[in-house]
């Protein structure tokens, strides 16, 4: 023990190490203010002082730093603290606390938000950044009297182009600005901080002496501009593969970070001598489009961690950077006279015309480029450009370069330090004033209609509750005037009065509820669950309603049959941007929705990467439409597979592809349609929203459920035509969730002591590797399965019951006319000559007639009567819809040798028949295409190579001729009928029949048969097999369960 305290006594009688403890405690005290400041700010003044946090401890620094320095002896350890930070190597600083910040802000940036204004942000960072320099160049050589040259102002506008906007950013970021300003002015700043970087050190080498040559000149902007990004991106692609490899190690995951974030720096710096900052900025951006390489368990972990360690860093550097300012301002008094800080004043203000400049100039690019922005936004965009840490670091680097003449150095620390000063008070304390001025701190107006819809189902939702206590006995004496401070009604005040708006006021004017009402709102809401069990291989979205109500424990739709809704037409002008805010209000829920199915483990990272992409590339359009779209772009087929595809050598590497293909497709229906469960809680549980504007909602609300509904008829095909992928894809699905229950189970088992911790870690850690091997690994293909990818030839039902032989005589025949037909690839167009039919295998194609869509799936024969009747063409525009199109080409050759073999023929009359009933003749009969389905295929008579010439009619029988003709007798009168014609027959009638008529005969009763009848699950082609219900995609799953 007292070889301790005499090594503690040495060491703090020793000058170094003295000098390091005091300044550990000077910052130790100053971190502390910082905090109470902050205290102060949200307790005592409730966030109501103009100044952001970082402007106020830039202050105490300030503040100490110039009271400090003039003190004439230092007689404690406080004082001598403060006196070795004010002579800090800036150097020290740049390594420290830079890495950090720029990481920090590209890394923990949203990569799809900042996306967008890349362009924007290059523009006003790139040609932006020079036209700032050159006008303080410009001011510097003419207009300040020091005799500087070009090279020195070029250096000096280089200095003062570093911008450091973190105070604004932070204030749009809690007023609830637009988030897109807000990410331009970061972003912005990211780029304008390397730009500013790589001038400052081509011209401080030139300056020095260190770049003597134009060659060495080029050669270093170069080696800076290209080399610090390429060596950016190459970091950024070895750090993803890092961390995709890592799995839920929460320290080395998050260590990692810092570490690579110092390391890249370091040897971007020192090393390689390109710049450093681009070099971060560009892995942090390219780790952030990847952000989901970080382990599921380790993401709100790591991002808590990094906003921690990055305000206790800008707690430190404001006051370092304070109190360097103070020492600067009066280190440079024998150098600076007092018309220098008019000077100042003057620089501050050109540097703002400067910017305004800028902005004016690319404005038309960056309106075109980028998401559009209001004049008042650009009016904040203006104000946002603050000189903080970056320009004082730079301009400190300057000052200890022995290098550049005194004069010079001090000139150039006093007139930074003042800028910085100016534009971090000035601007930084009145953003807050000029965002209210502007009416940018309240949102849209309907963002804030929306939220207060959401105060009024909180205020009502406690309301119920508080009812059922004042129910209860054992709340009998409690004083209900006291709990009014804890009601919404008082949380909204108590928001109102720091953000200064009306919410509360507009929340009182809105009607109470009664009490017996508010007991019943969560029964009134309750979620219907449905399955789909059987759907018809036709769909016709006017023909059949869906009827979910629960007639029985499992209720079921037999028959999906797709709403037409409102939203397909034309929309109205009027309250676009209520539409457009609330869209993007349910794509923020897909958006969670997605992230939650991750961390259960429900989808890879890959499909996770492909859902937020076009999440927020939805949300730029405001258009669930496009999400949706989006998706269904990742279905198509990769040029360099479908040429694998073509040669038979190769088939087995091929379908093994395709298998991988057409599981990430199966993973990204099954994600997109386990979001409805969310969607329908948004729309049950907050109905307040239909307030705003009922029209609206009940679109939005539909849009939502069309696409979902054709979502699970997707599925619904996919699980049938790829039986083996489906078959994978539950088996993995279900393998995660019960590894997460597993894992949740042995966590309770340990906090409650029933399982040791080598016992818990040790399951724990098997229960990991096994997710990571579900995560990355392909499930195996099951035993006994030969082929991963079935035939399209084998599902076809038409061939299924002929001979061996025979059927591999058509399969040989079909092989030639195989085709695959990418998503949206039209088929056949509307009122077009059809030289081709199309026998659908797998997939859905789609006719939209009269804007009604119609879904043909597999077993169907699209086109096939305008190809049998030379006469017709083409009723409708087919194109192949929701998927992958898997089938064949029916040209006049085929369809002839169809209908000449004596088993076939009768199934392909029956489809010709069909498509000629419901494409002219269904309004006459008013049956939809499922009805007609179940006539032909139930109640209608076929006739083919009779025996007899002669068929005797009924009254009210109805007679579709489809080849030949048919001659009646009536009266003694002769009528001759030709082929493709539907015929009434009011009354007892003999028709005469050719040798090459073909027809279908039924009755006015076989059709009311079919409309009373409700089952019609007749032997369609195809049938589905197995039930489709949210548990059984989803088992265990729930979007609001954590």
């Amino acid at each position: 023990m007292s070889v301790t305290l005499n090594a503690t006594k040495d060491s703090h009688d020793g000058g170094e190490h003295k000098a390091t403890g005091t300044v550990i405690l000077f910052l130790s005290i100053a971190v502390l203010a910082g905090c109470l400041c902050k205290l102060i700010l949200s307790q005592i003044l409730k966030n109501k002082f103009p100044a952001p946090f970082t402007v106020i401890v830039l202050i105490l620094g300030f503040t100490m730093g110039m009271i400090i320095s003039h003190i004439p002896v230092m007689s404690n350890d406080f004082l001598l603290g403060e006196k070795a930070l004010k002579d800090i190597n800036p150097h020290l600083i740049y390594y420290i606390f830079l890495p950090l910040l720029i990481f920090d802000s590209a890394f923990n940036s949203r990569f799809y938000v900042i996306r967008q204004h890349i362009v924007s942000a290059i523009l006003l960072a790139g040609p932006g950044i020079l036209i700032s320099i050159g006008i303080i160049a410009v001011f510097a050589v003419f207009i300040f009297p020091y005799q500087w040259s070009w090279l020195v102002s070029i250096m000096f506008g280089s200095i003062l182009s570093a911008t450091d906007p973190v105070a604004v950013v932070a204030l749009l970021h809690e007023s609830g600005a637009s988030k897109s300003l807000a990410a331009l002015i970061d972003l912005e700043s990211l780029l304008n901080d390397g730009s500013a970087f790589v001038i400052f050190m081509v011209f401080r080498d030139i300056i020095v002496g260190a770049s003597n040559s134009t060659k060495k000149v080029l050669i270093d902007i170069a080696k800076f501009t290209i080399g610090g990004p390429i060596f950016g991106i190459v970091c950024g692609i070895i750090a993803v593969i890092f961390f995709n490899l890592v799995h839920n190690e929460l320290e080395v995951e998050i260590i990692s970070t810092f570490g690579l974030a110092y390391l890249i720096f370091y040897v971007a710096d020192v090393e390689l001598g390109v710049s450093a900052v681009l070099a971060l900025v560009v892995m942090g951006l390219f780790m952030a489009k990847y952000k989901y390489c970080i382990s599921s368990h380790v993401q709100v972990t790591m991002t808590n961690t990094w906003r921690i360690i990055i305000d206790f860093a800008n707690i430190l550097i404001f006051i370092i950077t304070g109190i360097i300012l103070a020492h600067s301002l009066v280190d440079t008094k024998a150098t600076i006279v007092v018309r220098d800080f008019g000077y100042s004043i003057l620089l501050y203000i050109v540097l703002h015309l400067g910017r305004i400049l800028s902005v004016i100039i690319f404005y038309p690019l960056m309106r075109w480029s980028g998401v559009p922005f209001s004049w008042k936004e650009y009016l904040v965009l203006i104000w946002s450009g603050l000189r903080g840490s970056m320009s004082v670091i730079l301009a400190l680097m300057v000052d200890s370069d022995d290098r550049i003449d005194v004069e010079t150095r001090h000139r150039y620390l006093f007139h930074i330090c003042m800028i910085s000063l100016l534009t971090l008070i000035i601007n930084g304390t009145s953003s807050k004033f000029l965002v209210r001025l502007l009416h940018l701190d309240h949102g849209t107006p309907e963002s804030e209609q929306i939220l207060l819809q959401a105060v009024e189902h909180m205020r009502r939702q406690t309301a119920n509750q508080l009812y059922k206590m004042k129910q209860e006995k054992q709340f009998s004496c409690v004083d209900w005037h006291m709990l009014d401070e804890y009601l919404p009604e008082k949380l909204v005040q108590e928001m109102d009065a720091e953000r200064r708006t009306s919410v509360h006021r507009r929340l009182s004017v809105l009607p109470d509820l009664d009490p017996n009402i508010l007991l019943n709102i969560s029964q009134q809401h309750s979620t219907i669950n449905t399955e789909l069990q059987q759907i018809p291989s036709i769909c016709e979205t006017d023909s059949v309603p869906i009827d979910i109500t629960p007639q029985e424990k499992n209720p079921t739709i037999k028959h999906l049959v797709l709403p037409l809704i409102g939203f397909l037409g034309n929309e109205k002008k009027e309250n676009t941007r209520f539409r457009n805010e609330l869209t993007n209000r349910f794509l923020t829920a897909l958006l969670i929705d997605y992230e939650k199915q991750w961390y259960r483990g429900m989808i890879r990272r890959r499909t996770l990467y492909i859902l937020v992409k076009s999440v927020e590339k939805a949300k730029h359009q405001h258009s669930l439409k496009l999400h949706w779209n989006l998706i269904i772009e990742h279905f198509r087929l990769s040029k360099w597979l479908k040429t694998l595809m073509q040669f038979d050598c190769i088939k087995t590497q091929s379908n093994k592809f395709l298998f991988d293909h057409i599981f990430l497709t199966i993973e990204l229906v099954l994600a997109f349609h386990s979001t409805r469960t969310r969607m329908d809680k948004i729309q049950h549980e907050f109905p307040e929203l239909a307030n705003i504007d009922r029209d609206i909602w009940n679109k939005v609300c539909q849009e939502t459920h069309f696409y979902h509904l054709t979502a699970s008829y997707i599925l619904l095909d996919l699980q049938q035509s790829y039986e083996l992928c489906w078959q994978i894809q539950m088996t993995k699905r279900c393998a995660q969730i019960l590894l997460k229950y597993e894992s949740k189970m042995i966590t309770q088992l340990y906090e409650t002591g029933i399982f040791g911790h080598s016992v818990y870690s040790h399951i724990s850690e098997l229960i990991e590797k096994k997710s990571l091997k579900l995560e990355f690994y392909r499930v195996s293909i099951p035993k006994g399965h030969l082929k991963p990818i079935e035939d399209a030839f084998d599902l076809l039902p038409i061939f299924q019951s002929l001979p061996n032989e025979e059927k591999t005589r058509w399969q040989t025949i079909l092989k030639g006319k195989h085709r695959w037909f990418q998503p949206n690839k039209i088929l056949l167009r509307k009122d077009k000559t059809v030289s081709t039919a199309y026998l659908i295998g797998r997939g859905i194609v789609e006719c939209n007639i009269d804007s009604i869509p119609i879904y043909y799936r597999s077993g169907n024969i699209v086109g096939i009567d305008a190809l049998f009747s030379q006469d017709y063409r083409s009723n409708g525009t087919y194109f192949v819809s929701g998927g992958l199109f898997e089938g064949y080409v029916i040209d006049e050759e085929l369809l002839r040798q169809f209908l000449d073999n004596d088993y076939l023929a009768p199934l392909v009359y029956r489809e010709i028949a069909l498509h000629v009933l419901s494409n002219n003749y269904q309004t006459r009969l008013k049956l939809n295409r499922l009805q007609l389905r179940l006539l032909l295929y139930k109640r209608a008579k076929f006739y083919r190579k009779i025996s007899e010439p002669t068929i005797q009619l009924n009254e009210n029988q109805r007679v579709l001729i489809l080849a030949g003709h048919v001659t009646q007798l009536s009266n003694g009168l002769s009528n001759k009928y030709e082929s493709i014609q539907l015929e009434f027959f009011n009354n007892e009638n003999e028709l005469f029949l050719d040798s090459s008529t073909i027809i279908y005969s039924w009755t006015d009763d076989d059709e009311q048969f079919c409309i009373k009848e409700t089952d019609h699950t007749v032997h369609f082609p195809l049938q589905t097999k197995d039930l489709l219900s949210d548990d059984f995609c989803y088992p265990g799953y729930r979007p609001d369960t954590k």
